[in-house]
Formats: C-alpha cells, sequence, structure tokens
C-alpha cells in the first residue's frame, strides 16, 4: 500500500477575525501545498468573543471558504493551551473547581503527607469535562451552520495531563490527587488507600505494588474523566478526535504527566505524538502514536511537528524531520504555527511560522511534493511488524520517587536522575532505538495492555488488530498475572529478552536481506548517492559569479533600551551621504502611541503586519554628528501603547548596506558573529557573492540574484544542475531566463528537462534565499540560531529550552547571523548513457 502524507497548518489565530484576511490565508496555505488547517485560537484577542454567536457565524463562513477550496478543516478546542477550560469560561460557571495534590513532608519523626490545593480547573473532574464540552464542543456544533458543521473533519485536543496539565512534580516534588482515587483503590484492590499514601515518596513493605496500583488508577481517572468523554462525543456526532499528551519522550517523564501514554491514546481516534524541536528526536515516542493505531483499527497517526524549532528551520531540516517520522509511520503532519498576524508576541511564540513567514515559503509546494515523493518510496508498516516490545511502564511505576524527579527538564525530559526507575525507561528507549536501526518491524505496548487484551490465536499473540509471533520483553517489566511469559511460550510465541534478541532474530533478518519491503532512511539515502556516482559530471566552462539584482530592500533590527516610564529609545548610526539618496522606513509590528526620530514625530499607518513610517533627508535636522564627520546619529524614540506590547519588534529597512564595525567571524559551520556596532551606508559596487553578510545584508528578509555564463555542450537528456560553495535556506535557478525551478540542501540540484537550455553560452540565475533567522533572530542569544526556540529566549532569560550549561542571563554581546552566499562552480551531471 503506498503512503500517502497529509500536511495541516496549525493556523495560530490570534487577532481579531475578519473574512476577507482569513480567505485569503487559507487560499495562500492552499497555494503553499498544504492539505488543511487546524483552527486553533492563540492568544486570540475576543474580536467576536470567543464562542459567541458573531464568532460562530464568521467562523462558519470560513469553513465554508475552506470547503469550496477543497481544504480539510479541524478546530482546535480551546483558546490556548491546554484543553479543559474553554478559554476561562469553566472555571467562571464553576468557581468551586480544584486541583489537589500530595507531598511528603520530612520531620524528625519521619514525615507527614501534605495536602495541598488551587482553584483551577482539573482534568480529573468529570463534571468539569462535561461543561467544557457542553461549552465548546455542542458550542460548535450547534453555533456553526449545519453545512459548516459537517464539513469539520474533527476536533484538536493539547495536552491534558494530570490536573490542569502544568506539571508540579519536576517543580516541587508533589504529585496529583483526587479523593475519588480512594473508593477505586477500595473496589479494585480492597483495603484503604489513604494509609499507605507515604508509600508513594518513601520506601516500605509493599512499596512498588502500591506506587503502580496508584500511577494506573490515576491514570484511569483521567482516561474516564477527560478522554473518554470527549471520544464518545466525536464518535457520537461523526467527528475524528485527536489528541497528544505531554512528556511522551520516555515512561518515566510521562509518569506524572499523564501515566501512561500507550493507555491514554487508546481513547483517541487519531492518536498523537507531540514532535517538537528541529531535529529528530529519539524512535521511541514517534512509535507510541503509530503502534496504537495500529492496534485499535485506526486510519493513521498524526503528529505536531517542530514547535519551537526556531526561525532558522530550513527546508533541508524540514525534510529530514518529515521523513524521519513518515518513517515511524506518521502519515498526519500539523505543522506548528501559522500565525494569523505576526506581531511581536507572534515572533517569539514556539518560532517558526511556517509557511506563511518564511523567507523561503515559495519552496513549500515543491518542498512537500519531494517528501511526499520520497515516503511513498519508504517501507509499508500496514503489514504485521515482526515484533513486539513491551516497555516496562508499570516497572516504572514502581521505583518512581516522586522528588527524584526533580530537576529534570520539562521540555524533553532529559536530565532524568540516576535512579532504578529512569535508568529502565531510558533503557527501554534505547532498546527501541537499537531494534529500529536495526531495520526491524517493531511495534510497542505495556505490560498493563498484555494482560488485559493479549489473546493467542493460530500461534500469534493478538492486540486489537495486530497479530505478533515475537515479543520481547524490556527490563523492569512487572506483572500483575506472574505467569504471562510462561503461557505465551507455551502457546508458541517467542518471547525474547533485551540480552538475547539480537541473536534471536538474526534469522528473521537473514530472510530479510533479499527483501526490500522494509529499509532504512540510511539505505534510501546510499541508494541515490550511488545513483550520483554512477552519472557523469559534465566539464563545462563557466564565469565567476556575480550579483545581478539586491534585495528588495534590506533591514536592520532597532534594539530598544527601556527607560523606567517605558519610553523606549534606539539609535541608528548611518553615513551621512545615505541621507541624501534613500528614504528610510520604520517598520514596527505592533501599535504604539507615538513614533519620533531626533525628537520629530513621523506618522505611522497600517502596513502588512504591523505599522511603518518614512523618515526622509528633509527630517534630518538635529541629527547627531559624531566623532567621524561622516557618521550621524538618529535617536528614535518609541511610547508603547498602553495596552499594546511593551516592546514592539522594530525595523529600519531600505535600500542600504548595514556595515559591522568589527568583522564578522565564524561561529560554527553554519553561522557567523560579530560583536558590531552596525552603521547604515550606500548600495555602491555589487556586493561579494560569497559572503554576503559581511557584504552588508545580515539581516535581510529578501533574496539576492546571482548570475553567471555557463557554457554548455549538447545535451539530448534531462540532466541535474548542481550548485556548490552555497550558504544559503533554499535557492530557485532559472536557466536564460526559463525558470527551473527550487533547490536546497544538502544535494542543491535541480533538474533540467532536456531542451531547457540551448547549446553554448547559457546565463544561469540564481535567487538565494536568507536564513528567515537573520530577519527574525533572536540575534544576540549566547548560542545564536537553536534547535530549540522559546519566548524566553528572546529576553535573554535561561529556561528548558537553553544547554544546561547555559549563562543564566543569555543575551550575549555578540551577534548572529546565518551565512549566505555562492562562491563555487555548476556542476551538470548527466545521467549514463
Amino acid at each position: 500500500m503506498k503512503k500517502e502524507l497529509t500536511f495541516l497548518s496549525f493556523w495560530a489565530i490570534n487577532d481579531s477575525l475578519h473574512l476577507g484576511r482569513l480567505n485569503r490565508q487559507l487560499d495562500d496555505m492552499r497555494a503553499a501545498g498544504f492539505d488543511g488547517v487546524v483552527f486553533h485560537p492563540r492568544q486570540y484577542p475576543d474580536d467576536p468573543p470567543y464562542l459567541s454567536d458573531s464568532y460562530f457565524s464568521l467562523v462558519s463562513e470560513v469553513i465554508l471558504y475552506a470547503k469550496s477550496i477543497g481544504m480539510t478543516f479541524w478546530i482546535y478546542d480551546e483558546n490556548g493551551w491546554p484543553s479543559g477550560i474553554a478559554g476561562g469560561d469553566v472555571l467562571l460557571r464553576r468557581p468551586e473547581c480544584r486541583c489537589e495534590w500530595i507531598e511528603w513532608e520530612e520531620q524528625e519523626d519521619g514525615g507527614k503527607i501534605r495536602f495541598g490545593s488551587k482553584q483551577a480547573v482539573s482534568s480529573l473532574d468529570g463534571e468539569a469535562t462535561a461543561l467544557f464540552l457542553q461549552l465548546t464542543y455542542d458550542g460548535y456544533r450547534t453555533g456553526l451552520t449545519p453545512e459548516a458543521f459537517g464539513h469539520v473533519a474533527g476536533f484538536f485536543s493539547d495536552e491534558v495531563a494530570f490536573l490542569d496539565g502544568h506539571g508540579l512534580t519536576l517543580k516541587t516534588g508533589a504529585i496529583p490527587w483526587d479523593a475519588r482515587v480512594v473508593e477505586r483503590y477500595r473496589s479494585r484492590f480492597g483495603g484503604e488507600l489513604l494509609p499507605l499514601l507515604p508509600l508513594l515518596f518513601t520506601p516500605g513493605v509493599d512499596a512498588e505494588l502500591i506506587r503502580a496500583r496508584y500511577w494506573e488508577l490515576l491514570t484511569d481517572l483521567l482516561a474516564d474523566n477527560f478522554y473518554r468523554p470527549v471520544a464518545d462525543w466525536c464518535a457520537k456526532y461523526g467527528k475524528k478526535f485527536t489528541a497528544h499528551l505531554k512528556a511522551e519522550e520516555h515512561p518515566y517523564f510521562q509518569l506524572s504527566y499523564s501515566g501512561s501514554c500507550l493507555e491514554m491514546l487508546r481513547f483517541v481516534e487519531t492518536p498523537a505524538v507531540d514532535a517538537l524541536e528541529r531535529y529528530p528526536g529519539n524512535d521511541y515516542y514517534p512509535k507510541i502514536a503509530r503502534s496504537v493505531a495500529m492496534q485499535q483499527g485506526r486510519d493513521g497517526a498524526l503528529a505536531e511537528v517542530m514547535g519551537g524549532g526556531g526561525w532558522g528551520v530550513s527546508p533541508e531540516a524540514f525534510t529530514n524531520y518529515m521523513l524521519w517520522l513518515a518513517g515511524h509511520g506518521i502519515e498526519t503532519f500539523v505543522v506548528h504555527l501559522n500565525q494569523y498576524r505576526l506581531g511581536t508576541q507572534a515572533i517569539q511564540d514556539w518560532p517558526p511560522s511556517m509557511p506563511g513567514h518564511m523567507t523561503w515559503r515559495g519552496a513549500f509546494p515543491s518542498l512537500l511534493d519531494r517528501i511526499k515523493e520520497t515516503a511513498a518510496r519508504q517501507p509499508d508498516l500496514a503489514a504485521d511488524p515482526e515484533l513486539l516490545i513491551v516497555v516496562p511502564t508499570r516497572g516504572v511505576m514502581a521505583g518512581f520517587v516522586p522528588r527524584e524527579a526533580m530537576g529534570m527538564n520539562e521540555h524533553d525530559g532529559s536530565q532524568a536522575p540516576d535512579t532504578e526507575a529512569a535508568r529502565l525507561s531510558l533503557a527501554a528507549v534505547q532498546l527501541v532505538e537499537a531494534i529500529h536501526r536495526s531495520g526491524i518491524h517493531a511495534e510497542l505496548t505495556e505490560e498493563r495492555t498484555l494482560e488485559r487484551e493479549g489473546s493467542v490465536e493460530g500461534g500469534k499473540l493478538c492486540i486489537g488488530r495486530r497479530a505478533y509471533s515475537r515479543v520481547l520483553f524490556a527490563e523492569g517489566c512487572l506483572w500483575f498475572d506472574e505467569g504471562i511469559a510462561d503461557r505465551l511460550i507455551t502457546s508458541g510465541i517467542d518471547v525474547l529478552t533485551p540480552s538475547d534478541w539480537r541473536e534471536a532474530m538474526k534469522a528473521c533478518e537473514e530472510a530479510a536481506a533479499g527483501d526490500t519491503a522494509y529499509a532504512t532512511a540510511d539505505a534510501e539515502a546510499e541508494s541515490v548517492n550511488l545513483a550520483d556516482a554512477l552519472s557523469e559530471a559534465v566539464s563545462v566552462t563557466q564565469d565567476g559569479w556575480t550579483i545581478r539584482k539586491l534585495p528588495l530592500r534590506n533591514q536592520m533590527p532597532l534594539e530598544w533600551e527601556t527607560a523606567a516610564d517605558g519610553r523606549l529609545t534606539a539609535s541608528i548610526r548611518l553615513d551621512q551621504s545615505l541621507i541624501c539618496t534613500v528614504p528610510l522606513k520604520f517598520f514596527l509590528h505592533d501599535r504604539v502611541e507615538s513614533l519620533l526620530v531626533n525628537g520629530r514625530p513621523l506618522t505611522l499607518t497600517p502596513e502588512g503586519d504591523g505599522y511603518s513610517a518614512l523618515w526622509a533627508a528633509s527630517d534630518a535636522d538635529g541629527s547627531n554628528d559624531l566623532a567621524s564627520s561622516h557618521i550621524m546619529e538618529l535617536v528614535v524614540t518609541a511610547v508603547p501603547a498602553a495596552d499594546g506590547e511593551p516592546c514592539p519588534a522594530a525595523y529600519v529597512r531600505g535600500n542600504f548596506v548595514v556595515n559591522s564595525q568589527s568583522a564578522w567571524t565564524v561561529r560554527d559551520g553554519r553561522q557567523l558573529q560579530t560583536e558590531g556596532p552596525f552603521f547604515l551606508g550606500p548600495q555602491e559596487s555589487p556586493p561579494d557573492s560569497s559572503n554576503l553578510i559581511a557584504a552588508g545584508y545580515p539581516f535581510c528578509d529578501h533574496p539576492v540574484t546571482a548570475a553567471k555564463s555557463v557554457w554548455l555542450p549538447r545535451l539530448e537528456t534531462a540532466c541535474s544542475l548542481r550548485l556548490t560553495g552555497i550558504a544559503a535556506d533554499a535557492a530557485f535557478v532559472s536557466v536564460d531566463g526559463r525558470p527551473i525551478g527550487w533547490c536546497w540542501g544538502p544535494d542543491w540540484a535541480s533538474a533540467v528537462p532536456a531542451g531547457a537550455y540551448r547549446a553554448g553560452e547559457t546565463i544561469i540565475e540564481v535567487e538565494l534565499y536568507p536564513s528567515t533567522f537573520n530577519a527574525f533572530g533572536p540575534h544576540r542569544h549566547v548560542d545564536g540560531d537553536r534547535h530549540l526556540v522559546s519566548p524566553d529566549q528572546f529576553k535573554g532569560v535561561k529556561n528548558f529550552a537553553d544547554r544546561p550549561d547555559a549563562p543564566d542571563h543569555t543575551k550575549s554581546s555578540q551577534w548572529h547571523a546565518i551565512q549566505l552566499g555562492l562562491s563555487g562552480p555548476i556542476k551538470i551531471i548527466a545521467p549514463p548513457i
């Protein structure tokens, strides 16, 4: 069966709803190759009021427009994050809602359990969930027009975990609590739970058993009071339901947030994971969603992708990420985020904003097509897998001591403690990764699922719709049914262990050696490289690169200093000759009360995602001459709007170069850095194409066009044109004025059809697209462009998205830019005769 991928845009609705603007963005996303959207109110300003009649009326029109252009439409079930509060209305109507926890207080005589609570909506409160469903899900059902509701594909729920979704164990050592678990314990196991609570924190007789029981009961409470009711509602009204949890990276990390992802996703019609950052993570958590989907007979699995990947995401990184997930059976991708309006908050809101605000957004149709074509050649994972891995979720529960988890990274579960429970968790992940790298098609389950749902039929272990002939028990599995392994062996099932799986699977691997049905992505890459090696490089005469067309505009960010009264000030140094020839435009991403340059007010008018004002030479009176006679200084002052952004992202734009008074030096293989300071100068001779950052375009967000003459021989067949010595996110190639298409790393190759060029002198033009990081930053973060970017990194505040050894204040004296340039020869690769 051919694998087919679907791409949805996580459409962040963060501004007032305007039908024309919404529809234009739908057109843009469809033109970019996206199959649909997840409509996601996020920092929504309540205009029209969320879940009001006027809101539903306008959203209905948007949905119907999406239907008319063939776009799928999902609805994110909350205004913000996490799901379950109806934009705050649940708590307003039920102020008695509480989130509760228990913690261990050490005392001289040993210690005692302390109970705590706060006013908040708890996911363990079924009545709160019922109200949430009434306000949100029934609100959409009855508020949208029947035709619009009919086109809604499904609902997306986000990171609903114990209590209000904000984990407390990693921060305080406390654990979630709900009084209803007492009766559940009594009913299921007999006896009283309250006297046993100290065993959740301290050693004692049967402590491991009590912990496993407690965490499984708490997991059930979450499933029964949130996930099951939402799933039942969606099934009743014929809608898909997707959701991902928090802390999916390994079982120990999952525990204090939601107990077990494998258990919770059983109730989700389209199981999902949250695949964050820019680069592929471990191979464990994508398998969670795919395994549950296949075992439960669902249509497929979904991933929310690249949240916080940063503005430095390139087509190459995007491709690698999607193919990694597709290789694990993920078929639907919700691309995080596409901001409805790119204000300052949106620039910093777990960027990037794709496709709408990437410098290389025009490449998306080609990019998605190529990803889909490559994924279609990946192994088909629909067939029964060769191996079932049982991960020790219950075993981790049994050894979990809350205070030991404090300090673990709340983003990805790194910095797990050196304890037995954490070791079992990480060992299970390493086992899954080793098996995946071996090319073995494996799926996952856990102890409880196997005990509850496993049955042997025809010599195979069946869980739901899947059948397995081999089962591997990861180290640390804890069985309530202690005879399960013996019964599986007696039934003819191969039961493997972490120490013998390689030898036991050897025969399987040898049998599969001649079968190409399951191959790794590395093998596919090797085949591509082999094809290149078999092709012939055609020797051609060519000139050097010259810059044929400068960017439509250049820009430099303003670095504000904030006074005690909130007033903002920034200075700009510029060559005096510049003001005589080039008007400057000031662009702010958010409204301010006033903007002055050297004390003179400028008139701001709306433009795109912000506001702009022109400053011309006639406004130069009163500028400050610096010690160097040809350099002057402009002082820009802004008063933020009383109810607006206190420090709006702002730029000066125009046809100038941005020069640094200190040299740009290489930071790493991708970035340059400089101390500055910067000054604006006139565009004079064409810049050096090999280093456009040092040539004056470190913050540019528009392409630069380079060209050269190449003397091509006559070729009767199509060929491949390959760029070398290139630093960019993407490039668009034309031959003799005829568009050839987009290319990007690592191969930087464009297919040139036969007859697309003439023999002899040919002009090849290349539009170089800079990294979007160069436009939006954070330019002065200590690491420059990181693979994980949070809002705090724009503020210079160390947080969980930073490396552990980063300084507490992450704003550096260095400015960073990703390299941009073109210097190498063109290679013409012709297929072998």
